[in-house]
Order: structure tokens, then sequence, then C-alpha cells
């Protein structure tokens, strides 16, 4: 049950104020988490930006025929949903098109030109994708369809030909921030166009309203939750609270979210039933369930994704069961990185196997599937701080299709070049690893007094919030611990949950993902705590929950 070897508590010993523990801890100034939209930046500051949003307007003003090409993850469905839903908003002759996973794969292609051209466009639009569509751009200009790219993935090498490239992580951009989500971009696209055909109040509203679009790509693509990414989802939030949109509202229902919108909503309850439309069937439904405009055609999609989503975690069930035993059958975690293989995994799935792998082992983790026939298809995660797309961008000669980030990625490539990309892949693993980058350690603020594991200590803290990628929520330990009740909630069993007295205080706790642990633990076991506290509201009942990152017996030295 003892995850992590190293527990690391910042703050030693006695303690005043939690929160400004919590910005010492960080370096940070009540200045850096001001929310205040005056940090918001310029869009004029990102390159391309004027030229893209000059061609925009052109193509709305004249009617021309525009294609959005978006993705099939949650960031690209809702860069897709911004723009179409701007782009609606001013009566332009507008469509959308995204990829099929299984028949496409990621990106545009020159199949995806063709589609385009066969339905008259002539000017595409790419949301979440286009930083590598050589290729495609090149076909699409030929003919004389200019291509505006919104992407906020890491070039190669070299930028592709089109008219316009609006990316904050391009090498010539000098935009303050970085970290934007496709979304973000998307929205600071919106944010510069939308000056050109709304006013004042009006275009305050709108921009507003869009938000929750925003929020729910943001969180949902695991975005550096800092910067305008914090300014822009906290304000997203608040829409989807109340949102009016019939699609939102169906997909709040269908995931049973009530009350206050966080990330643990959107990562663990909006967001993965939005991923099943493209991990499973086809973006599409996710797209026209946030595009609905009526109930009864909401209800039907969010029931349909839903139950898209019970049959994702299935496939995942079973690929992440195969694949822990290929590593325990085959020694794979004596490696620097782990990497897996499975003949008919479905596509969908093995970025959240990668996923698992990695907090499993605290290595990098690459999932492949056979599912394609001669070309294997694969996804990454990265753990100790290695750089998992420039260790691709490295083993690049053995593959046919590869991007991505520094923590997460995808490639393909042929089966006959699997075991050369498998050599050489993992020894750039071991060159720039060592045992220490993956010795698992657990940053923790301090150790709460039972007291404080309460209301007002998630209140108090709440001024920081969203929380996500570095700005990570506070974690605390709390120590003799005793189980009062163990069980297991979720499909299959999947999660822990149980109720904590420590001191005289008692808390519901949950521990996702590790119902397995009902086997080790005991009713009045004294344990020492590693977790989150929020604060969840069920069936019209608000209660206190530890959300547990680790445990140990209280005698562990």
């Amino acid at each position: 049950m003892h995850r992590y070897p190293v527990w690391h508590i910042r703050h030693q010993g006695s303690y005043e104020s939690i929160p400004d523990i919590y910005l010492s801890n960080r370096n940070l100034t009540s200045h850096q988490i001001d929310n205040s939209t005056d940090h918001l930046h310029d869009p004029g500051l990102m390159t391309d930006m004027a030229k893209g949003v000059d061609r925009i307007e052109q193509a709305i003003r004249s009617g021309e025929r525009i294609t959005v090409f978006g993705d099939y993850d949650v960031d690209g469905v809702t860069s897709t949903a911004v723009l179409l839903d701007f782009l609606d908003a001013v009566s332009a002759n507008a469509q959308p098109l995204l990829p099929d996973r299984y028949k496409d794969g990621y990106g545009m292609k020159a199949s995806t030109v063709e589609r385009a051209l066969e339905d008259g466009a002539k000017l595409i639009i790419t949301a979440d994708n286009g930083i590598s569509a050589f290729d495609a751009i090149e076909k699409a200009q030929g003919v004389g369809v200019d291509v505006v790219v919104i992407d906020h993935h890491h070039p190669q090498d070299h930028l592709p030909l089109a008219h316009a490239i609006i990316n904050p992580n391009r090498p010539d951009c000098e935009y303050p921030f970085k970290g934007l989500a496709a979304v973000g971009v998307c929205f600071k696209v919106i944010q510069a166009l939308s000056e050109r055909f709304m006013n004042g109040d009006d275009r305050r509203s709108y921009l507003n309203s869009i938000l929750d679009y925003v929020a729910l790509g943001t969180v949902a693509d695991m975005a550096p939750m800092i910067g305008e990414n914090r300014i822009l989802t906290r304000r997203g939030m608040q829409v989807l609270e109340k949102s009016t949109r019939p699609g939102i509202q169906a997909l709040k229902t269908i995931s049973g979210t009530k009350g206050k919108i966080d990330s643990t909503s959107i990562g663990f309850f909006l967001g993965p039933r939005i991923n099943s439309a493209g991990r499973i069937g086809k973006p599409d439904l996710a797209l026209d369930l946030l595009r609905a405009s009526n109930p009864a055609d909401a209800g039907r999609l969010a029931q349909e994704l839903n139950e898209l989503n019970l049959l994702r975690q299935d496939l995942q069930s079973a690929g992440t069961e195969e694949a822990e035993q290929q590593v325990i059958e085959n020694g794979l975690a004596d490696q620097r990185m782990v990497l897996v293989k499975g003949d008919d995994w479905h596509l969908g799935v093995i970025g959240l196997i990668a996923g698992r792998l990695k907090e499993r082992y605290n290595q990098p983790a690459i999932a492949l599937s056979g599912a394609k026939g001669d070309t294997l298809v694969a996804s990454a995660r990265s753990a100790g701080g290695y750089n998992i797309v420039e260790g691709i961008f490295r083993a690049s000669s053995h593959l046919t299709e590869y991007g991505g980030h520094a923590d997460a990625a995808g490639f393909s490539l042929k089966r006959e070049n699997f075991e050369a990309f498998r050599e050489q892949i993992l020894a750039d693993a071991n060159d720039h690893l060592s045992d220490a980058d993956l010795t698992p350690k657990l940053d923790l603020d301090l150790t709460l007094r039972p007291e404080d594991i309460s209301f007002k200590t998630v209140e108090d803290l709440e001024a920081f919030s969203p929380f996500g990628p570095q700005n990570e929520p506070p974690k605390f330990a709390a120590v003799q611990c005793r189980l009062d009740r163990i069980d297991t909630v979720g499909q299959d069993a999947a999660h822990l949950k149980m109720q904590i007295q420590t001191g005289k205080t008692r808390c519901e706790a949950i521990w996702w993902r590790e119902g397995e642990l009902i086997y080790e633990l005991n009713r009045g076991d004294i344990v020492d705590l590693a977790f989150t506290l929020e604060s969840r509201t069920w069936n019209g009942k608000t209660s206190l929950q530890m959300v547990i990152k680790d445990m140990r017996p209280t005698a562990y030295n």
C-alpha cells in the first residue's frame, strides 16, 4: 500500500496560517495568483495572429466555405466547438471536420484536404493540430486553399508552409505565456477576431459565454494551471456551473455532476465522457453534444457518450491488466522506461494504459498497439523529468509519424522497425535518467492537525484554485489515523472508499484506482495518510473528503 518511499514534507513543525505556507512552499506571492483579467495578454502578441485573423475575417465577410479541422480528444473537440460557436454567431459559412482515430489517425492528412475540397472549402482552420501537417498543408495551399493553423504542440525543426501559424510554442513567437491548451489559443484568436464583429458589452458578454469550453479543454488536456490558463479556467468553471447549454446540462446530469465545478469534476466526470467518443467511437458525437440546441437531442447524445465511456473503462481495464502482466513476467520495470505492446489493444485506450504504467512504476511508459496490422500505434507518458517528445524525436528515424509534448506524446511505426526503435528509446531513457530521478517522491505541504481537516481549510485554500499541473492542490500528511470503515466503489470495485478517524475528527476518504488494496487493509489499522482535501456534493449533501495519495503504517520510519 506504500507507493512512495519518500515523503518530503516541506514545512516542518507548527504553523499558524495554512494559506501562507501554501504560498511560501511554492515561492508565490498573492499578486501572482491574482484572478484579475487585467493579467490576460494581448492576443496580437502571437506571431501570425493578425495575418490569420485577417484571412478568417475575409472568408467570413465574403461567404467563403470554411472547414474547421479539429482533433478527437477533449481539447480538440472543445477547440472546434469554440471556433464554430463564434463562426455561427457571425453567420459564417463553416463546417466541422474531425478525424477518426482508427481510419485517419492524428492530424490533418492529404485525404482530409480531399474531403474538405469535396465540400467546397476555400479556407481550412486547424484546431489542436497542424503544426506537423506538412504534406496536407502543401496540398491545400497548392490548389489555392489557404490553411490557418491554430495549435499548441511543439513544432519540429521547421514549420509547414501555411498561410498563418498561430502557436505560442513556435520558436519565433514572443507571446509571454506558452502553456495555453489549444482551446486557449482558439479563444485568443476569437478574442482578436471578435473586435472586428462585436462591440463593447456584447463582445465581453460573448467572450465570457464561451469560457465553459475553454475550461473543459484546458483541464482535460492537463495544461499548466498557471498564468492565463488559471484565469480563464476559473471563470470558465463558473460559467459551467450556470450553463444553459442543453449539451452541458445533459453531460452534467448523466455524470452525476452537481453544484460546484472544479478540476476533479472535469478531470474525472465530464472530460472522460467527452473523450470516450474519440477514443471508442467518433468524436463527432461529443461535438454534437456540446453544440446540441434542444434537451431531447442532448439527453440522447449524453446517454450514448455514457455507454461509450463504460465500454472504454472495460477496454482500459483489460488492456492494463495484460500490460502489467507483461511487465511482471518480462521484468520490464528493470529498465528506466516501461515499454509494452499488445496485439489488439484498442487505440483509444493505449494512452490510458501508458498513464497507468507510469503511475504504477514511476517511469516513462510507452504502450503500443498492433490493431492496425503492419503499423504499430503508440502513446507515451513521461516521468522523472524525462522529455518524452524529445526522446521520440531522437529515435524518429524509425517512425512514420510522431508528435506531442514533454510529458505526453504519440507516434506510429512499421512493425519491422519495432526492435530497432525499442533499443534506441530504451537506451535514450537510460542515458537521460538516473535512479534518483525515478525514485518515487511525494511532496507534501505540511502535517495537518486533526482539527484542521475541515471545511474551513478547504475554503481558505479556494482562492488558489483551480488546481492542476504546476499549481498542484495542497497535499497534506495526517498521522495516527484509524481506518473505521473500508469499502470499494466504482465499476469493478476500482476505487477504495474509507472512513478515517484522527483525534476527534472523522472524515470520508477516497483512493482512486486502488480498490485492490481492500485485501491488504483491515478495519482498525493505524496509518499515516498523504492526501488532498476537498468538499464534495452528492445528492444534495455536501461532505468533506480526503483524496488519498499514499498510505503507510504509522510505525513506518
